[in-house]
């Protein structure tokens, strides 16, 4: 072998290291290499997009007309997102890769709320959302005053067009568990939605027992405690994440489910 034939492929050897180490390094301080990548795949930029939609429109409606009820607005306060490596799910302390909070918004106004973060690929067993109690200088640029010192506030009407508020401070972390054992995210499967089913979230809500105040229904701990009680009971079930194939942020009629909310 000749001397610059040695040279040339030290070269090659050695530009595949630079690259590999460069990967590793861009990863770290992303702090996304852990929870499920594999070793030797390059990073890239994923996107977790939120929305609220019903399951039964012809019931509980988003911004249009529902039989019984039409949510206007679904304010949440959302942190930091883990998402929990394959098998390590029944670990009391699992390694996990964290996606920034998103934080306040309206997931019911049919804007695109999405996070992006960078991460190698890898598979996950399940994913953990926490809700968290809005701050008092949260309270600006739109969002409700009485969303201060709460996670949920939600508004709309009955289909007899009597308005109602809905106001919790409940501050679970909703685990979505896997559908299928585990779901992947990929460069090429880079973009994930988790969707809030107000339908279910609403379900079984007896309006008819419901006080009125000036014509008005406030649910909170104060006010109709029963039907916040009945609400919080259904949370966690009503949140699933979804293989947002387009990366519009909103949930497809045949869009993959990858996890339910336990």
């Amino acid at each position: 072998m000749t001397r610059a034939r040695r040279l040339g492929m030290l070269r090659v050897v050695l530009a595949g290291q630079f690259r590999g180490l460069l990967a590793l390094v861009l990863c770290s301080l992303s702090s996304s290499c852990s929870g499920g990548t594999e070793t030797g795949n390059p990073p890239f930029r994923a996107e977790l997009s939120y929305t609220a939609y019903s399951s039964t429109p012809q019931l509980i409606g988003v911004r249009d007309p529902g039989s019984k009820a039409v949510v206007d607005s679904a304010w949440l306060d959302l942190d930091t997102v883990a998402l929990v490596g394959a098998g390590r799910c029944g670990q009391a302390d699992p390694e996990v890769l964290s996606v920034p909070a998103l934080g306040v918004g309206d997931h019911a106004s049919g804007q695109h709320n999405a996070t992006r973060f960078t991460l190698a690929a890898g598979e996950y067993c399940a994913l953990d959302l926490p809700f968290v109690l809005a701050a008092e200088d949260q309270i600006q640029g739109g969002v409700p005053a009485d969303l201060a010192r709460h996670s949920i506030m939600l508004a709309g009407s009955l289909a007899d067009g009597t308005p109602f508020s809905l106001l919790s401070a409940a501050t679970p972390t909703v685990r979505l568990a896997a559908d299928a054992g585990g779901f992947e995210i990929t460069a090429e499967q880079a973009q994930t939605l988790i969707t809030f089913d107000v339908a279910v979230w609403l379900a079984d809500l007896n309006w008819a027992e419901a006080t009125r105040v000036g014509g008005a229904i406030s649910i909170s701990a104060a006010d109709n405690s029963a039907l916040l009680a009945q609400f919080e009971s259904n949370l966690a079930r009503g949140v699933a994440l979804y293989r947002d194939a387009d990366g519009d942020g909103k949930l497809d009629a045949n869009a993959l489910r990858l996890a339910h909310g336990e």
